[in-house]
C-alpha cells in the first residue's frame, strides 16, 4: 500500500531532473564547489546536492547522483462507525374546517337590438380607365460603376507679389487701419499710373479724398470710376459708395447714379437720404410720379420728414390739390416745433401763409407769417406780406402799427420801401390822412435819391460779375455805407436773398475745400520732420539696447530689446521715405484738384451773379412801383381829406364800426405812440393807438380800391 507512493515521487523526481535542459543555469558560490542553480521553465529552482567522502586519508567532495527515496511513513487509516436511526419529528394533526358557499351574482342580461341600417353601395374610388391613363415611368438608365483615377497632381506657377502690389496692401494699410490718409493718398496716386491697379487705386483714391473732407474729389474720381470702367465689380462698387455719400453730391448727379442703382439692383429703399435727393432731382425736371416714388420710403420718424413733407406740399400744389398741400405744410409745422429757426421751417411758414392768403383765409395767414423766424432772409418781407393780410382784414391799426416799427432806427439799414406803402395804405383807412401824408414825404427822401443810383449803376454795370464784385468788396469792409454807388441797406438786402446764398455757400465750401487741399503738403512736410526725429531717438535707443548685450551669451531680454529698437527704427524709415514720394506723387493731383475746383467756382460765380443781377433787377423794378404810386397815394389821400373836412363840418358822425383785429394774443399786442425803442421779437405784435375816424357811410374811404394790385 506505501511502496507505489515512494515509486511515484521518485519518478517525479528524476522527471524534473531529465527536463531540467532548457532551465536557465545560474552559478552559486559556497563553501563546497560552486553548486550550479538551475531554474526551470516554470521558475522552480533545483539544486545538485553533494556529499563529502575520506579516500585515503582525504575528504572529496562527490556529486551524489542517485538521490534517494524520502520516506514519508505510511497513510492514516480511516474506518467508518456505524449510523444510528434517524429520529423525525412525530406528525400533527390538523382539523380542517369547512367553508361557507357563497351564492353567484345574478347575471346581467343585454338585449341588442337587430342591425337594420342599410348599407349603401362601395363608393368608386377610380376606374379601369384612370389606370390605363397612368403615364409609364421610363426605366433609368443603370448607373454606371464610378471609375476612378489616379490624381494627377502637376505644379503650378505662383504668382509673386510684385512690388506694386506691396504698396496697394500698404496704402490700404494706411487708408483702413491707421487713417493716416496723406500717406495713403500719396501711394494711390502712384497707383494710378500703373494700368494694372489702376482701378483699384481710383476707387480708394476717392474713398481717401472722403475721408480728407475734399467732397468734390471724391464726387469727381468716384463719378469718373462709374463711367470709365468696364469691371461689373468695380463699378458697382463705386455705384453703392456714391449711394452712400449722397450728401457730398450734386442733386443732378441723381441723372447718372439712378440707372447704375437699378442696374445692379442695389437696394435703395432705406437711403432716406438718396430719396430725399431723387425726389427733389425729379421735382426740379417736372416727373412728378417719380417724386410720389421717392417720398413713399420716408418714414415719419425719420429726421428728414419734414423736408420730405415740403416736397409733398409741392408736389400736391403743383397738381392742383391746394388743401393736401395745406395739410402738408401743417405737419410741418407742427414736426419742425422744438427748432423754430430751422430754415426750412420759415420757408415752410411763408409758402402755408401765401397759401392761405391766396385762398382768402387772412386770419391764418397772418398768423403763419409771424411763424417766419426773424434771423431768416424772408422774415422781412414775410413781415409786409404779414401787413397786406391785415390790410384785407380790416385790421388797419396793426398794419400800420407794424409798418412803423421797421421805420424805426432799430432797421435804418433796412430795404423796405413797400413798407411805407402798407402803413400809408393803413393810415388811408383809418381816415389819418395827415400821418398818411407824413410817411409818404418819408419815403420821398429816403428812397428818391436811390433810383437815379440804381439806374445809374445798372447802366455802367452790364456785365453781371460786376453784381458779384461788388457784394464781395462790401463783405470785406461791411462797414461801408455805399460800395460802387449802391447803398449799404440795399447791398445787404441784395445779398440775403435765398437765391444768391445757396450757390455762395457752395462757393465757400469749394474755398474751404482749397484750403484742406493745400494743408496736405503742410501736413507732409511736418510729418517728414517728426519722423527724422523719432528716427533720431530710435538710434539712441538701439545703441543703448545694443550696449546691453554683452559676453558671449547674453539674455533673451537683451536681445529682445535690440530687436524693438531695430523694428521702430525700420518703421520709421519706411514711414519717411513714403512721406516724402506722397509730397510729390500727390503734388500734380493736388494741381489738377485746384484747377478743377476753380473752374466749379468760375461757373458758380457766374451763377451767384446772375441770381445777384436778378435779384438787383426786381429790387429796382419795385422801388419804382412804389414811387410811381406815390402820386396815387397822395392824390387819394388830399381827396380823401378834402371830403373829410367837408363831412366834419356838416356835422357827421365818426364810424363806430367795429372791425375785426388780426393780432397776437391780447398780453402780446402793444398799443403805441412811439417815445422810446422797438424791440425785435416785438416786431409784428405792435399795433396803431390812432382811432379810425372815417365817416358812418361807405365810399369815402375806398383808399383802397386803387391799390388792389399789390
Amino acid at each position: 500500500m506505501f511502496k507505489p507512493l515512494k515509486i511515484s515521487i521518485a519518478v517525479s523526481l528524476m522527471c524534473g531532473t531529465a527536463f531540467a535542459d532548457p532551465a536557465l543555469t545560474v552559478k552559486k558560490s559556497g563553501r563546497a564547489p560552486a553548486s550550479t542553480l538551475k531554474v526551470k521553465s516554470s521558475l522552480v529552482p533545483t539544486f545538485d546536492v553533494y556529499q563529502k567522502k575520506v579516500v585515503k586519508g582525504k575528504v572529496e567532495v562527490f556529486k551524489v547522483k542517485n538521490i534517494p527515496l524520502l520516506d514519508l511513513g505510511e497513510e492514516r487509516e480511516v474506518q467508518a462507525s456505524v449510523l444510528s436511526p434517524l429520529r423525525l419529528p412525530a406528525s400533527r394533526d390538523l382539523e380542517l374546517k369547512e367553508t361557507r358557499r357563497r351564492e353567484s351574482l345574478n347575471v346581467m342580461q343585454i338585449q341588442l337590438a337587430p342591425y337594420n341600417e342599410v348599407v349603401s353601395a362601395p363608393k368608386a374610388v377610380t376606374s379601369a380607365e384612370a389606370f390605363n391613363k397612368i403615364p409609364d415611368i421610363k426605366i433609368l438608365n443603370p448607373v454606371m460603376e464610378p471609375v476612378t483615377k489616379d490624381p494627377l497632381v502637376q505644379l503650378a506657377k505662383m504668382d509673386d507679389m510684385q512690388p506694386n502690389d506691396y504698396k496697394l496692401l500698404q496704402a490700404l494699410i494706411f487708408l483702413e487701419i491707421q487713417k493716416k490718409y496723406e500717406l495713403a493718398m500719396g501711394l494711390f496716386a502712384e497707383l494710378m499710373e500703373d494700368p494694372e491697379h489702376r482701378i483699384q487705386a481710383l476707387y480708394n483714391y476717392a474713398m481717401t479724398a472722403k475721408g480728407m473732407g475734399l467732397n468734390s474729389e471724391f464726387r469727381q474720381y468716384m463719378i469718373q470710376l462709374a463711367q470709365e470702367t468696364k469691371d461689373k465689380m468695380w463699378q458697382q462698387k463705386a455705384t453703392e459708395a456714391l449711394v452712400k455719400h449722397i450728401n457730398v453730391l450734386e442733386t443732378s448727379d441723381i441723372a447718372l447714379i439712378d440707372p447704375l442703382v437699378i442696374k445692379y439692383e442695389i437696394d435703395v429703399t432705406k437711403n432716406e437720404e438718396y430719396q430725399l435727393t431723387r425726389a427733389k432731382h425729379y421735382s426740379d425736371k417736372g416727373q412728378l410720379g417719380l417724386v410720389e416714388d421717392a417720398l413713399m420710403y420716408i418714414s415719419e420718424k425719420s429726421p428728414l420728414y419734414p423736408d420730405s413733407l415740403l416736397l409733398t406740399a409741392l408736389f400736391n400744389y403743383r397738381q392742383g390739390k391746394v388743401d393736401d398741400a395745406t395739410i402738408q405744410l401743417e405737419k410741418l409745422m407742427a414736426a419742425t416745433d422744438g427748432n423754430k429757426t430751422l430754415q426750412l421751417r420759415s420757408v415752410a411758414a411763408l409758402t402755408l401763409a401765401r397759401i392761405q392768403f391766396q385762398k382768402g383765409d387772412y386770419k391764418d395767414a397772418f398768423q403763419s407769417y409771424l411763424k417766419v423766424d426773424k434771423s431768416n432772409p424772408l422774415w422781412l418781407q414775410a413781415m409786409v406780406e404779414s401787413a397786406w393780410t391785415q390790410i384785407l382784414g380790416e385790421d388797419y391799426e396793426g398794419a400800420a402799427g407794424n409798418m412803423f416799427s421797421l421805420h424805426t432806427d432799430f432797421f435804418k439799414n433796412a430795404f423796405s420801401p413797400e413798407s411805407y406803402v402798407v402803413r400809408t395804405v393803413g393810415y388811408l383807412n383809418l381816415c389819418q390822412y395827415g400821418d398818411g401824408v407824413q410817411v409818404l414825404n418819408e419815403m420821398n427822401k429816403k428812397y428818391a435819391p436811390w433810383k437815379k443810383k440804381l439806374e445809374d449803376y445798372q447802366k455802367a454795370h452790364k456785365d453781371s460779375l460786376t453784381y458779384y464784385d461788388t457784394v464781395k468788396n462790401w463783405i470785406k469792409n461791411s462797414d461801408l455805407k455805399e460800395v460802387d454807388g449802391l447803398p449799404r441797406s440795399f447791398i445787404v438786402e441784395l445779398a440775403r436773398h435765398p437765391a444768391y446764398m445757396s450757390v455762395q455757400k457752395q462757393i465757400n465750401a469749394y474755398e474751404d475745400e482749397i484750403v484742406r487741399f493745400n494743408k496736405i503738403a503742410l501736413t507732409l512736410i511736418k510729418m517728414e520732420r517728426e519722423l527724422i526725429a523719432k528716427q533720431n531717438e530710435a538710434n539712441k535707443d538701439l545703441a543703448s539696447a545694443k550696449k546691453g548685450i554683452k559676453g558671449d551669451s547674453p539674455s533673451e531680454s537683451a536681445i529682445a530689446s535690440v530687436q524693438e529698437a531695430e523694428k521702430k527704427l525700420l518703421s520709421y524709415r519706411i514711414q519717411y521715405h513714403i512721406a516724402k514720394k506722397a509730397r510729390v506723387s500727390i503734388k500734380n493731383l493736388r494741381s489738377q484738384g485746384i484747377a478743377r475746383i476753380e473752374k466749379e467756382k468760375s461757373v458758380l460765380r457766374a451763377q451767384a451773379s446772375q441770381a445777384l443781377a436778378g435779384r438787383f433787377n426786381e429790387m429796382l423794378a419795385g422801388l419804382n412801383k412804389v414811387l410811381d404810386q406815390n402820386e396815387v397815394l397822395q392824390y387819394e389821400l388830399y381827396s380823401g381829406a378834402g371830403e373829410h373836412l367837408r363831412y366834419q363840418m356838416a356835422g357827421g358822425d365818426v364810424n363806430e364800426k367795429e372791425r375785426p383785429e388780426l393780432k397776437v394774443q391780447k398780453e402780446k399786442s402793444l398799443n403805441w405812440k412811439f417815445k422810446g425803442e422797438i424791440w425785435e421779437d416785438e416786431v409784428g405784435h405792435y399795433r396803431s393807438s390812432l382811432k379810425n375816424v372815417c365817416p358812418q357811410e361807405n365810399g369815402s374811404n375806398g383808399g383802397v380800391a386803387g391799390l388792389s394790385e399789390q
